[in-house]
């Protein structure tokens, strides 16, 4: 019982340091969008209006084509639910399993089965 806390407690200890050290380098990177120069409003109201000439690719067509492939004229919800469905319909399933699996490892015993193990 005692090396269980300890598990936990280990694994506990390692998932804070890992997020920890994300966020310290993610604070130290670069701004990615300071919000500066652009109006949401005029944006989110026209979004064909957006000037996205120094864009990539694929988020030049992301944004340029979303209204005419989806009926979402939000373009993260039209990436994760249209073009990405499927796949997040995937994580999904996989976080309900690692949550399932969880308590199924961190469930007390029940004393009627504990002892019937015990006399064995």
């Amino acid at each position: 019982m005692n090396g269980k806390r300890i598990v936990l407690a280990l694994s506990l200890a390692v998932l804070l340091v890992c997020g920890a050290s994300a966020a310290w380098h993610m604070a130290a990177g670069p701004d990615t969008y300071n919000g500066e120069g652009t109006d949401l409003v005029a944006l989110y109201e026209n979004p064909q209006s957006y000037d996205n000439t120094t864009a990539d690719g694929a988020a030049a067509v992301i944004v340029n084509e979303n209204l005419d492939k989806t009926a979402a004229e939000n373009v993260v919800f039209s990436v994760v639910f249209n073009f990405r469905g499927y796949d997040t319909l995937g994580e999904s399933f996989i976080l309900i399993a690692a949550i399932a699996g969880s308590l199924v490892i961190l469930r007390k015993p029940k004393a009627g089965r504990q002892g019937k193990e015990d006399a064995a």
